[in-house]
């Protein structure tokens, strides 16, 4: 497979499509202030991982409950002033599946 679609917007990135392989959404510092995951399917799942000096560490996952497929109820919140993740990779676990990432 090939890494999912990422698509930068005025507020952030929204990252899907119909591959899912993992995809790197900044070789850098990122500011988040929130995230929302959609699935496609009945407990979808997505992962993030960040990276600082080498070691990638897992740093958040997202799972849809039963048919619970919207944004709605999957989502977290940083905070006004966000926080901060390195290197940040994020790997959908289905086609069609969405993560919102909503930057400082």
């Amino acid at each position: 497979m090939a890494v999912c679609d990422m698509t930068a917007t005025e507020w952030g990135y929204v990252l899907g499509g119909t591959d899912t392989d993992a995809k790197v959404v900044s070789a850098g510092k990122l500011w988040i202030k929130a995230m929302a995951f959609a699935g496609n399917v009945d407990n979808a799942t997505t992962t993030l991982t960040s990276d600082v000096g080498g070691t990638a560490t897992s740093c958040f996952k997202f799972k849809t409950q039963g048919n619970d497929l919207d944004a709605a109820g999957c989502h977290v919140f940083f905070g006004d002033k966000g926080r901060p993740f390195t290197n940040l990779t994020a790997k959908l676990g289905h086609a069609d599946d969405r993560l919102y990432i909503f930057l400082v």
